[in-house]
């Protein structure tokens, strides 16, 4: 018994040798590092390192889907018959956000995308509309040591739509614009900050029917003074606006280029906007609550006041301008506009906005544009049932009435009353 253990324990023994040298003589290999994903705290909630960098990314977006309708308007009796009334909109956003901590502060790259898919009402009128599909570059900018250069909201915009889901028919609701820019800002401490933005003037130009532009010579000039703290946020801007008119010889719609007393000679002006706003907070009220107040006045620069060239309505209707020609002159275009918004909320849940709006155009020359003025209303109520997914209903009234109509004939209308309903679910993520 003896020798047969010694046996079988040997025989493990030269197995567990002749094993051994076996694996001494495979070529041994070094497991490569794990990159893992880390959370950067650095730049707030939902940033993480980009593996094998400094660099926090955070990446989000938003899908919409949105019903409207839209009381169906004419200019001329019978026209309104061709138009849709209602439409259906599909929207899905992607969003992403760079950032790197420098010596010289952060440096941050922020694209945003939206793509559109549109129907009915949500399309160009006259109706039928069919099915259109759009991609929109919304914003792509650069960011670092006070410059921002890219593709960014206008430093003029402070409510910029904040609480209401459309402008209505009429826009209206205050300037929010996405335009090509170049920028600097400068803080000074305790909230305080200025900026100085040239801004590309396509974007803030309204041609009309009267008014032959000429090539852009200048860009905007912005700038505004802000004041951001616990309470709310306050903002006084102000914008210089170039006025070219590529023949202010021909008169109506340029037509006869070089045709008029004064040849092809370009005529130029200068316009301008200002505009002052405040947001206040009311936690008094209830958590989240806020109150927005905002006025602006411009001179040949209307399209701050939220008044763009998409106007389609009644005696208004694509005669919108920042000018018009009169004896070899640009005569520009005077208007105001006022802006009130209230958000409350009536449980963590759900919450309702209300919002108004008054805005006035004078076309003080004697010609064929009409002033008009324009009254909104509207209100929205939004049910959010679970975290990042809202779920609202808005209704919005506006009255256009014309002042002077001194070459339509009698069966254009002169006064408008429209009616606009929303219905729309957004999920944040």
């Amino acid at each position: 018994m003896r020798v047969v253990s010694q046996l079988l324990l040997g025989g493990v023994a030269g197995l567990a040798l002749a094993g051994g040298a076996k694996a001494a003589d495979l070529p041994m290999t070094k497991a490569a590092p794990v990159e893992y994903v880390r959370v950067c705290s650095l730049h707030g909630a939902g940033f993480f390192y980009i593996p094998g960098s400094d660099t926090c990314i955070k990446i989000g977006g938003r899908v919409r889907a949105e019903y409207r309708y839209l009381e169906p308007l004419w200019n001329t009796p019978g026209d309104g018959r061709e138009n849709d009334a209602t439409g259906f909109r599909a929207v899905g956003r992607l969003n992403v956000d760079a950032r790197t901590a420098t010596d010289w502060g952060t440096l941050r790259a922020f694209v945003q995308v939206d793509v559109f898919a549109d129907t009915g009402v949500y399309n160009a009128q006259p109706g039928p509309a069919g099915d259109s599909t759009d991609v929109v570059l919304d914003k792509a900018y650069i960011q670092w040591a006070g410059i921002t250069a890219g593709r960014a909201t206008s430093f003029f915009d402070f409510y910029a739509n904040d609480l209401n889901f459309g402008a209505g028919a009429l826009g209206s609701l205050g300037s929010d614009l996405t335009v090509n820019l170049l920028a600097y800002t400068a803080t000074f401490g305790n909230g305080f900050s200025a900026t100085i933005a040239l801004e590309d003037r396509s974007a803030h130009t309204l041609n009309g029917v009267t008014y032959a532009q000429a090539g852009q010579r200048m860009p905007d000039v912005v700038a505004n003074l802000r004041l951001d703290q616990d309470w709310g946020s306050a903002q006084l801007a102000g914008a210089l606006h170039q006025l070219n008119s590529v023949d202010i010889g021909a008169g109506l719609g340029g037509v006869g280029f070089g045709s008029g007393p004064l040849g092809s000679r370009v005529g130029t002006e200068y316009g301008y906007a200002i505009q002052a706003g405040v947001q206040v907070n009311l936690p008094m009220l209830a958590p989240g609550d806020t109150l927005w107040l905002q006025a602006a006045y411009a001179d040949g620069a209307i399209s701050y006041l939220g008044v763009y060239d998409d106007f389609n309505i009644g005696p208004v209707s694509g005669l919108v301008s920042e000018g018009v020609i009169v004896n070899g002159d640009i005569k520009k275009t005077k208007g105001w506009g006022a802006t009130a918004a209230l958000l409350h909320y009536w449980t963590p849940s759900i919450r309702q906005a209300l919002f108004g709006n008054y805005t006035s155009l004078d076309y003080s020359a004697a010609t064929l544009q009409q002033d008009f003025k324009v009254w909104t209303v509207g209100s929205n109520v939004i049910w959010s049932p679970v975290s990042a997914f809202d779920i609202g209903l808005e209704v919005i009234y506006q009255k256009l009435d014309v002042d002077r109509d001194l070459a339509a004939p009698v069966i254009v209308k002169r006064s408008e009353d429209i009616w606009e309903a929303r219905l729309r679910l957004q999920r944040e993520f």
